[in-house]
């Protein structure tokens, strides 16, 4: 029912017309003067007091139009300024959630470089890019909570981590370490989306969860259960350092809401640019995290 809804009032070529600058500048004036000729020259010129039924017809015609032309695009426009006002809020969110990751490093070499000593690590001292991930996730949470009006309950985001070649995966990051989540391993060798994005190479954007499951590319859990909507977003990362790989699967999962309106192309599109550019920063991230990673270790993976 609100896909018919949104497809009639918002998202169709007809609103598309009735909204154009043709209809709003060029018609009016037209439909002016044509009543105006009707009440002015009615009785005197035979083109119309000769037709007068036809003219009559054409009159209630445009008359009952111009009604019902004005009741869409009042619901067109109402609609239409709902979503640029969920739009500038989006924007808004998004530089608030880029400014406070650059302040955060900001901050952090500020203090740093108070004390720091000629022969000292520098990059051990500086980089914290575990502390900067853990930033990173609660950061996207509330750019979810504040931007899309997101519950925080519904978001699920995590960072899996994984040695293919022998199999192992585990969860590197959560954002609520005291969330339950299905075992890293069982989605990642299951017919999740974690997995498909993985095999793929690229990330991927599912606005309506029921669409994923029609196409065998995600994994119900418990929780999804009970959720019978959602979106997911998942995003691939393998880096490689001194021919050690590291292979990582950032996700992003929303229960019980959705994300974007699953039916607007176009809004969906922008969307998956938005979580496209938040999975970039995550993506810088994790190289400096598997460069710490593999430095501390000696030179592995895990």
């Amino acid at each position: 029912m609100k896909k018919l809804f949104y497809k009639i009032f918002v998202n169709n070529s007809i609103i598309s017309f009735l909204s154009s600058p043709i209809m709003g500048i060029v018609v009016p004036p037209l439909v002016g003067l044509y009543y105006g000729t009707l009440d002015i020259w009615g009785e005197d010129w035979k083109i119309i007091k000769d037709y007068k039924e036809i003219h009559e017809f054409v009159f209630l015609m445009l008359a009952s139009l111009t009604v019902l032309i004005l009741f869409l695009k009042g619901l067109s426009e109402q609609f239409k300024g709902i979503v640029n006002k969920k739009y500038q809020n989006i924007l808004e969110s998004l530089v608030v959630f880029f400014n406070d990751l650059v302040k955060k490093k900001k901050d952090r070499f500020y203090q740093k470089a108070k004390n720091v000593k000629p022969n000292a690590d520098i990059f051990k001292i500086i980089t914290q890019p575990k502390d900067q991930l853990d930033f990173v996730l609660d950061g996207t949470k509330t750019l979810l909570k504040n931007g899309f009006e997101i519950e925080p309950k519904n978001i699920a985001i995590t960072i899996i981590q994984g040695v293919p070649s022998e199999a192992k995966w585990w969860y590197e990051f959560k954002c609520d370490s005291q969330k339950q989540h299905t075992k890293a391993k069982q989605i990642m060798e299951g017919s999740s989306t974690a997995s498909y994005c993985y095999k793929n190479g690229e990330s991927i954007f599912i606005s309506d969860i029921r669409k994923g499951l029609k196409e065998n590319i995600f994994l119900t859990s418990e929780r999804s259960k009970k959720s019978t909507i959602g979106s997911i977003y998942c995003k691939p990362v393998r880096i490689n350092v001194n021919s050690i790989d590291f292979v990582y699967i950032f996700t992003m999962v929303i229960y019980g809401e959705f994300l974007c309106t699953p039916y607007d192309e176009e809004e969906c599109k922008a969307c998956e640019r938005l979580l496209d550019e938040v999975g970039d920063r995550v993506e810088l991230e994790l190289y400096l995290h598997s460069i710490r990673k593999y430095k501390d270790s000696g030179g592995k993976a895990a």
